[in-house]
């Protein structure tokens, strides 16, 4: 009987049960979440229920709950670049909410970047890295990547001109450090500054800056660091969609009139991106006058169409063009005579690639890529030196008087490059990556040299007779430049995950051939060409140089607790030598500058130590590093066939040792002060001697504030100390301090328009210095006087 009465009471129990789960009532919570300033989706959100439940919002801001009971629900917002937010939500149905979050005034580097050749949290990485933003570059009146990235620690701004400009990392610039256009190499010669110029601005979704070797996955020419500019791209939607924004701006320092479109469309299974850009600026003032010849006109056009073939695998076309054209060159002091006038009438650069990509192949494979891409540069230099020499007759013969009236070096570099990889994960704590790439460089220039010879009476002065003569020459022959090479990187999660360590290596198979050149090429006398001058000779014989060499890192991230971070990387990188750095016979008409076939490889052993450290408002990042250069490849005064000459030669060791460290503080919810210094020493260790263009100790500090919350102001001061440690050949600089002034309004919404504006003073007292890095000619010596800015972005 008892027994009997327990069955039927489990019976009806377990029926009642059944009956309420079939009738019970269950909904779905969508919804997302975006930006209060730029509207923008806001990717990695921790969002929480009040029921325990959590998720994290999608690249497009989504997020989602399925099966919830009928109720009232509390929902947290939390990110770390954010404030936080509550919401309450009664679910009687499906439904969907929007939720806008008002961002913090400084970034808590809860970054995503691909430095290291796959998508990884910027602070899981154990080497330095500086990023810049498409906001940032929305903010800045700078004209080129290298015044976008000055204010990085570490990084120091050099300059041949105001178009012309180029970075210097820890010591490092030109040939040491690899440039990249959405990965793809930038291969060209780096004497004058252009590679990084030849930018679209208004394209530019980020830069990603690695501070230090990084051969191991790079190859050849990463011993001082890689710049990575990735451009902007359409985004996959549920429906179709067109959108776009212009921006254009004006910098009252130089006229500088710029405008630009960019159009995104696609849906579900493509999309596309159209954007063009227009910039025309005339000469520079400076607190001390006008700088001659700093004028510069360019343009540029860029495509990129993405298409899912499949569900889980996309194929890319990418094709951009960039085009300059009388542009100034007021600098590059050792390549020109102090009065040449000298400018590039044309410098061209046009990149397609084509990228097929399949992802979630299995539980281990999830990526295999395959990318081919290729990047055309045409350069083309007009130097008029305004060299005019006498000589005088002798043995009945009359005096000559021969005036250079213009030397034209022009060149095109073909780069074609190859790269395939796959990305591993064995789990949840270790994750590989895995590939081979190639790519070849080729070189084919010639210059000429046009000149006017007058014969000249001995006893009257008078012109008796006029020759007209060009020389054209090979500044170096015909050329290519191979680099196969194969790459593995290991990254495992140890210790709880509370110790991260990554490991890498790379072997890289280089050669490099050269055709047999004779010089002069030919001569043309008052329309008379002769193929076989009197004065040709061969300059280079036709030959072959062959480069193996390895590469590592090894990189540790020890997370003591929540607030500390510590970081420690040791690499092995090299560089082998460039073809102008081999073959290089510059004559501009100031020194000669020659390279050396037989150059040996750089090598480097690299050190890096950093430190991160976060609690609540406040921010620390600091790292200390040392780099031990072997082989490296300078210029040593010498002479060539009775001239000065700067000559390529291995110097035997070089040290660069040095910090960097920098922090933000949130004073209060709508201030932030934030300061960074950093400081290099470069030594050819040799005989002790100070190296070249190291940039002196320097920092910032700065205040950021919003105004009424319609703008954010940003106030800071540059301090750069003297640089007394310098070469034989360079002249000390003195120490300066100037101020800037930016504002960036919120967005204002009119009708189906949303507008932004960014203004400012850069140099607001129009302080008068010398930059240790930049390479002017002339009376004039000093940087860019007071500039007054404004931006306008318009998005539809």
């Amino acid at each position: 009987m008892n027994l009997s009465f327990i069955k039927t009471v489990i019976i009806i129990s377990c029926s009642l049960l059944f009956v309420n789960d079939l009738t019970a009532q269950y909904y779905n919570l969508e919804g997302k979440v975006y930006d209060q300033e730029n509207s923008s989706p806001v990717y990695n959100a921790e969002i929480i229920l009040s029921n325990g439940m959590q998720a994290k919002s999608e690249s497009d801001g989504s997020f989602k709950f399925i099966n919830l009971e009928l109720g009232y629900y509390t929902i947290d917002f939390t990110h770390v670049n954010y404030h936080a937010k509550s919401v309450s939500v009664e679910l009687i149905s499906d439904s969907a909410i929007t939720v806008v979050l008002h961002p913090k005034l400084f970034n808590l580097e809860n970054v995503i970047v691909t430095s290291g050749k796959y998508e990884k949290n910027i602070n899981d990485l154990s080497f330095p890295v500086s990023y810049i933003t498409s906001t940032q570059v929305l903010k800045n009146p700078f004209n080129t990547v290298p015044e976008l990235l000055q204010y990085e620690p570490g990084i120091s701004l050099m300059k041949d001109g105001m178009w012309g400009t180029e970075i210097s990392i820890r010591g490092l610039s030109r040939s040491n450090i690899v440039t990249l256009m959405d990965g793809n190499r930038i291969e060209t010669a780096n004497d004058l500054g252009a590679r990084l110029s030849m930018i679209d601005m208004n394209d530019i979704e980020r830069i990603e800056v690695v501070k230090g070797a990084a051969s191991s996955l790079y190859g050849t020419g990463a011993t001082g660091g890689i710049v990575n500019i990735i451009s902007k791209s359409g985004t996959y939607q549920d429906d179709f969609y067109i959108k776009g924004n212009f921006t254009g701006g004006y910098n009252s320092v130089n006229n500088l009139a710029t405008g630009g479109i960019n159009v995104f469309s696609g849906d579900q299974s493509w999309s596309a991106k159209l954007s063009t850009f227009y910039r025309e600026a005339e000469n520079t003032k400076t607190p001390s006058g006008t700088l001659d010849n700093s004028q510069f006109k360019d343009y540029s056009f860029s495509s990129l169409v993405q298409i899912k073939t499949f569900e889980n695998q996309e194929l890319k076309f990418n094709y951009q063009q960039f085009k300059a054209e009388d542009v100034g060159i007021p600098g590059a002091s050792d390549l020109f005579p102090v009065n040449a006038t000298v400018r590039y009438p044309l410098e061209l650069r046009r990149m397609i690639d084509a990228e097929y990509s399949i992802n979630s192949i299995s539980s281990l494979f999830n990526k295999l890529s395959l990318k081919y891409f290729n990047q055309f540069i045409r350069r083309d230099v007009e130097n008029i030196p305004h060299i005019t020499q006498t000589i005088p007759g002798a043995g009945g013969q009359p005096a000559k008087r021969v005036s250079v009236l213009e030397i034209s070096p022009g060149a095109d570099h073909n780069t074609n490059g190859l790269q395939v990889q796959s990305n591993i994960t064995f789990d949840k704590n270790h994750f590989m990556i895995a590939g081979i790439d190639y790519w070849q460089r080729s070189y084919k220039g010639e210059r000429s040299k046009i000149q006017k010879i007058e014969m000249i009476n001995n006893l009257s002065g008078e012109v008796i007779k006029t020759i007209n003569k060009t020389i054209v020459e090979k500044p170096l022959p015909d050329a290519e430049f191979n680099s196969a090479g194969i790459f593995i990187q290991d990254d495992l999660q140890l210790i709880d995950q509370k110790l991260s360590l990554t490991i890498s290596g790379r072997f890289d198979y280089i050669w490099v051939g050269n055709k047999e050149t004779k010089n002069p090429i030919y001569e043309i006398t008052d329309g008379f060409v002769d193929s076989s001058p009197a004065s040709q000779v061969i300059i280079w014989n036709s030959g072959d140089a062959v480069n193996n060499s390895y590469s590592y890192s090894a990189g540790i991230i020890y997370s003591y607790n929540d607030l500390l971070k510590l970081s420690f990387n040791a690499a092995r990188s090299f560089r082998a030598p460039s073809l102008e750095e081999r073959y290089q016979y510059i004559d501009l008409g100031s020194l000669v500058r020659l390279g050396d076939p037989q150059l040996e490889p750089e090598t480097g052993n690299y050190f890096d130590a950093g430190i991160k450290f976060q609690k609540g408002s406040f921010r620390l990042n600091s790292n200390l590093f040392l780099n031990v250069m072997d082989n490296l490849v300078s210029e040593i005064p010498g002479l060539y066939e009775g001239r000065s000459a700067l000559i390529k030669t291995n110097v035997s060791s070089a040290r660069f040792y040095g910090f960097e460290i920098n922090f933000d503080y949130q004073l209060s919810y709508n201030s932030l002060l934030y300061a960074n210094a950093s400081y290099v020493r470069g030594r050819n260790t040799s005989d002790e001697s100070d190296l070249p263009q190291i940039p002196p100790l320097n920092g910032l500090l700065g205040v950021k504030t919003k105004l009424f919350d319609l703008f954010e102001i940003d106030f800071s001061g540059i301090a750069f100390d003297s640089q007394k440690f310098v070469a034989e050949s360079e002249i000390p600089t003195p120490g300066y301090v100037y101020f800037n002034l930016f504002c960036n309004s919120n967005i204002y919404k009119i009708g189906l328009l949303n507008f932004r504006f960014s203004f400012g003073i850069e140099n607001l007292l129009n302080k008068e210095y010398r930059n240790h890095l930049s390479t002017s000619r002339g009376l004039i010596k000093s940087e860019p006087g007071r500039n007054a800015f404004l931006r306008v972005n318009i998005q539809w």
